[in-house]
């Protein structure tokens, strides 16, 4: 008589069972889901885990692989990519990475950025990247060695936004490399081997080779332990995240209320100018963050100081903290009818139909150009001619914004200044009000 008595699942299979736990929630039709797939083993692992998975569940699979062009290898990597997919039938595609121009923040930054703007480009909703538990281990280790504070210490997350309309997935980072080495092997998977991972001058690798076998030589556990002590830094980061909200006292604040801030001990001013500098993608170094705080808070109640940071300064203005862009260098240039600016205007000019508009008769020809100093307008038939800088100051335009502000013209006539005025004698009923949007800048209401 036959025994009853189920079979052990082999480890692959294991690997996959848990795998496919986590996946089916995600992986509802019609989710669509890209693998980025370098032709290694992790990613290789990757791919055949989401075959399997499509084997047994409807949505949309494709394979995306980023030539990045620094190894004689690079094309037969590109190959057997596209091979591999067409051999597990999952669409393919490739895109090459362009790193002519270097940001002085290394090669491997470089060579990440490029592929997250080439991740960022395709139309899916899930980008699932194959990070495992080491490399979690190697990037907590990384961080704290640059002195990562908590938010750096919590390592890499499970999902996290990419664009308004994909996530970024790492469903294998509770895994093991090891676990991943014995799935290939048991599945008979064929995998390339990038010959840069064996050189030490890369900060990681170095983690990788030297840094983590002994590590582990001395405490075997060290990659899962670093790991799980990353979840811990990510729940306290949360709550450092939810505290310096409830300080700012709004949901998503696009400046910070001073307010708010000076009554605050210390540690709290620090947490939360840290949370509201990172809503704009900014990261001081610690001693930038105290040199910002004593400017802020010390400077008298007239200045306006900032920090420079790239390319973009952190001011402060009228009590409240902003995140300003460098004022673009623009052109002139000429509108035959209502329409936007070029790119290098660096915000948006709307149009609307409203009363005091500009009339009709104005077009075709009208000139936009950015402020010189010394422009007057005439808001009011029979009123005074008023400097276009007051204007710009009773609307509450911030004084960085308002060099590259667009002022309409004909010939030497001042037509309107966009969203504030429109000259008098150039009004018209249902005519067209222009509204200047600055890229990433909240305006006052009546500038809307």
């Amino acid at each position: 008589m036959a025994s009853s008595r189920k079979l052990p699942l082999s480890e692959s299979d294991q690997l996959y069972d848990r795998f496919r736990q986590l996946a089916l929630v995600r992986c509802q039709s019609p989710a669509r889901v890209a693998v980025a797939y370098s032709g290694g083993l992790d990613s290789s692992v990757l791919l055949h885990l989401f075959a399997r998975l499509r084997a047994e569940q409807a949505f949309s699979l494709q394979a995306f692989h980023v030539h990045h062009g620094l190894s004689a290898h690079a094309d037969a990597w590109l190959a057997h990519c596209a091979q591999v997919s067409a051999q597990l039938d999952i669409p393919f595609s490739s895109v090459r990475a362009d790193l002519s121009a270097r940001s002085g923040a290394g090669l491997e930054a470089d060579a990440r950025a490029a592929r997250y703007r080439a991740y960022a480009d395709l139309s899916v909703d899930w980008v699932a990247l194959a990070h495992h538990q080491d490399d979690q281990a190697e990037t907590v280790l990384f961080r704290l060695a640059r002195g990562a504070g908590v938010q750096g210490a919590a390592g890499m997350p499970v999902q996290r936004a990419l664009a308004a309309d994909k996530q970024i997935w790492r469903p294998l980072l509770d895994e093991s490399r090891a676990s991943l080495l014995c799935y290939a092997q048991q599945q008979g998977l064929s995998w390339v081997e990038d010959e840069s991972n064996a050189r030490q001058d890369f900060d990681r690798n170095y983690l990788r080779h030297a840094v983590m076998p002994a590590l582990q030589a001395r405490f075997p556990a060290a990659p899962a332990a670093i790991a799980r002590a990353a979840r811990h830094f990510a729940e306290a980061a949360t709550l450092l995240d939810e505290l310096a909200q409830e300080d700012a006292g709004e949901v998503a604040p696009l400046s910070l209320d001073l307010a708010r801030l000076r009554p605050l001990p210390p540690a709290r001013q620090r947490n939360l100018l840290r949370w509201f500098l990172a809503r704009h993608a900014l990261r001081l170094e610690e001693r930038q963050l105290h040199l910002l705080l004593d400017q802020v808070l010390q400077a008298r109640d007239d200045a306006m100081p900032f920090l420079r940071v790239a390319e973009r300064s952190v001011r402060r203005y009228r009590e409240r903290l902003w995140v300003a862009i460098l004022p673009p260098q623009v052109q002139s240039c000429v509108l035959n009818a209502p329409g936007d600016l070029p790119p290098d205007w660096c915000g948006e000019l709307r149009w609307q139909r409203r009363n005091g508009g500009l009339a009709e008769g104005c077009w075709p020809g009208v000139q936009v150009r950015p402020r010189v100093g010394g422009e007057r307008l005439k808001v009011r038939r029979g009123g005074p001619t008023r400097p276009v800088k007051d204007l710009l100051q009773e609307a509450g335009v911030p004084p960085w914004l308002r060099s590259y502000w667009p002022l309409l013209w004909r010939d030497e006539v001042l037509l309107a200044v966009a969203g504030i005025a429109v000259a008098a004698d150039y009004q018209a009923e249902g005519g067209w009000w222009p509204i200047w949007l600055p890229q990433g800048w909240p305006l006052p209401a009546r500038l809307e």
